[in-house]
């Protein structure tokens, strides 16, 4: 090999090196972070009680590569999963959604069968309290004519008075439970259509 040769191989060995070292100085990052004392500092490692509150990586020239924002307080945490929760349902309640009925008309011919199921148990228990109240009016009757008469009112009437008046107030209760079902019903039909309508692009 001439001597010219070997110089050559060497200034090209000694340019790969030059280049190799400066790679690695490009590859160099430091981590710029806040110290207790609210003092920002720029150091080529971070200690670990400084990273949960947020940091930036730095290359060798200045440049910002990548920003660790701070980690979310109790609270914030507890509002993240609130939210995350939250988002959870509202993909649940879509698939839900889009399983059981195919069209906006589907979830209408849905509402009118329940409320009409709903409607027919009131109008049931209506026509029951209707029936109770009569027997109370003709056991009333019963009573007043025996008293006009002089005559002791007997204990079973009494009885089955008492006795019809409860079951008149269990049945208003069982009404008032239907009533407020068939609101409830009513509404969450009204809002899956809604919801299905934003899903399906129907509005």
């Amino acid at each position: 090999m001439s001597r010219f040769s070997v110089c050559f191989s060497v200034f090209v060995i000694g340019l790969l090196s030059t280049s190799v070292a400066w790679a690695q100085a490009d590859e160099k990052v430091y981590y710029r972070y806040t110290n207790e004392e609210g003092v920002k500092v720029l150091e080529d490692r971070i200690p670990p009680k400084y990273v949960p509150r947020g940091y930036e990586v730095v290359s060798l020239t200045g440049e910002v590569i990548k920003t660790v924002p701070p980690a979310p307080s109790d609270e914030e945490a507890e509002e993240l999963k609130k939210e995350r929760q939250a988002r959870a349902e509202r993909e649940r309640y879509n698939d839900e959604l889009k399983r059981r009925y195919s069209t906006v008309k589907d979830i209408r011919d849905a509402k009118r069968r329940n409320l009409a199921e709903l409607q027919g148990n009131i109008s049931i228990l209506k026509g029951n309290l209707s029936n109770v109240r009569s027997q109370i009016r003709d056991l009333e009757s019963r009573a007043a004519r025996l008293e006009r008469s002089g005559q002791e009112v007997p204990e079973s009437v009494l009885q089955n008075m008492a006795t019809l008046k409860t079951e008149t107030m269990e049945i208003k209760a069982q009404i008032d439970v239907r009533k407020r079902q068939y609101d409830e019903v009513s509404d969450q039909f009204d809002r899956d259509i809604e919801r299905f309508a934003e899903i399906k692009g129907e509005r």
